[in-house]
């Protein structure tokens, strides 16, 4: 189905709904950056006009061409820029309209005006152009989606103000609070999506979605109960007494698995090429001789031999300890003596130049273990006054003196990303900073659409921006999978 993506950002909506077979058509975004990495990366250009053609003329307005501009450099996609600005007359025809409105005015970090503040507020915009549009010319399908706080926003009157809004453009409503990390991205990001369809329109199953095969079983074919064939998309199987036999849940199970060009690529942390998932396991591949670029700037100490050549050059130091611990590297100076010097220390503190060489001292190098191996502790509003992260955790980095602060640390997953990019990782014994490109990769999208963007010019501050602003890619196209099936007869009613 053909879709518009309003709001668009980086198309998040565009790219989970593309991979799920369908077509966009246009986008709205008002953000100067936004559509320079959006243009970039899905490979857009536009005349000064922002119109597209059909034919020889503009879609829009069905005048030629020629009266605006060449159309030489239009790529036949219809864009605008400010949503405000638009009549229904000036918005082509799609099925599906997607709009992640903004959570400015919504969020608990924000002001909470709710829907009355001047950001949040445009979801009327949205909703007057829907009212607004005949019948024959609305989307079949809308798909929303905003911070889980829309529900309670008001106490819960804006969640209703949105149900009505939209009931009174025409629209029956079904709805869904669902988890970033619940499909195949380690972030905790909490999200309401709702999904709307035009009066009339049956077959509405689309949620439950869930990122994994956690579906009870259903039986799709006759027999006796060990001898059946179940589907995982509906009600379980009859439980029995003797349900640790014959009787209970045995037999064959159609299971989905995760096609090889699906696999998700996660953060490349010391090497690690690509995470992916097949038949639900997930796997690592190791680089032989990972850029040093991609490494984070501490010790590591992992593997049981020696120090690795390949870091000398670069101030990233390999010590491959043979008890496996996280070992912090001092200058030392004639460490086979037991007595102190008579002219100073004998050891230097991380961080510090080493001794000067000479001819008669002799010189080393003292491992001890990092004091954080087995843990750090992070400042948080809880009891103890901190919470213990360890390696892989994800780490809020804003507010780092904050004594009312809760939720900074996340068990080996992601907090919610942020517009800040103040997002980091403990990696052994540091904390460092998610670099943008793992922040696009939290949001599910592939390295070459980030790579396009980064080509294009956009800052580092704008690719955080863009990251926090966006929605999760694998969500969407999950969402995208039942509209289609439902658009194919295979859902049922």
């Amino acid at each position: 189905m053909e879709f518009l993506d309003l709001f668009s950002g980086i198309g998040g909506f565009r790219r989970g709904l593309e991979r799920s077979g369908h077509r966009c058509i246009g986008h709205v975004e008002i953000d100067k950056y936004a559509n320079i990495s959006y243009m970039a990366m899905y490979g857009l250009s536009y005349c000064k006009y922002g119109k597209c053609r059909e034919g020889n003329c503009c879609r829009i307005c069905s005048k030629e061409v020629s009266e605006h501009c060449d159309g030489s450099k239009c790529t036949g996609e219809w864009f605008a820029k400010d949503i405000k600005q638009l009549t229904a007359g000036e918005i082509p025809r799609a099925e599906i309209w997607t709009f992640g409105f903004p959570c400015t005015d919504i969020s608990l970090s924000g002001k909470r005006a709710g829907l009355a503040g001047e950001r949040s507020g445009l979801f009327f915009t949205v909703a007057g152009l829907l009212k607004s549009t005949p019948t024959k010319d609305k989307p079949r399908f809308l798909i929303v989606e905003n911070v889980k706080h829309l529900l309670s926003s008001e106490r819960g009157g804006d969640f209703t103000a949105v149900l009505f809004n939209l009931w009174e453009a025409g629209y029956d409503l079904e709805w869904q609070c669902v988890n970033s990390k619940d499909f195949g991205v380690p972030q905790h990001r909490e999200r309401v999506y709702l999904v709307g369809y035009l009066g009339g329109i049956r077959g509405r199953k689309v949620f439950p979605v869930s990122g994994a095969n956690t579906a009870v079983v259903k039986k799709v074919i006759g027999g006796y109960q060990g001898e059946r064939v179940y589907d995982a998309d509906g009600l379980s199987i009859t439980l029995t007494a003797d349900g640790g036999g014959a009787g209970g849940k045995t037999g064959l199970y159609l299971c989905g698995t995760k096609k090889p060009e699906e696999w998700m690529e996660c953060l490349k942390e010391n090497g690690n090429e690509e995470c992916g998932a097949k038949n639900y396991a997930g796997f690592l591949t190791q680089k032989k001789e990972p850029d040093m670029t991609k490494i984070s700037r501490c010790l590591v100490s992992h593997y049981n031999a020696g120090i690795t050549r390949f870091g000398e050059s670069s101030g990233v130091l390999h010590c491959k300890a043979c008890d496996g611990k996280c070992m912090q590297a001092r200058a030392a100076l004639t460490p086979e003596r037991e007595n102190k010097r008579q002219n100073g220390r004998r050891f230097k503190d991380i961080g510090e130049p080493g001794f000067t060489l000479t001819a008669v001292d002799r010189h080393g190098v003292m491992m001890l273990q990092c004091p954080y191996y087995n843990g750090m502790p992070i400042r948080e509003a809880t009891k103890q006054g901190y919470v213990i992260a360890r390696h892989g955790d994800g780490i809020n980095l804003s507010y780092p003196n904050s004594t009312v602060s809760r939720g900074r640390v996340g068990k080996q997953c992601s907090q919610t990303l942020l517009t800040e990019g103040n997002m980091g990782v403990v990696v052994y014994c540091r904390i460092r900073r998610l670099t943008p490109k793992e922040c696009f990769r939290l949001q599910a999208f592939e390295d070459f659409l980030f790579d396009r963007a980064k080509a294009a010019g956009v800052s580092d501050a704008q690719l955080y921006k863009q990251a926090g602003n966006s929605v999760t890619v694998n969500i969407v196209y999950e969402i995208g999978l039942r509209l289609a099936e439902m658009e194919a007869g295979i859902l049922e009613v």
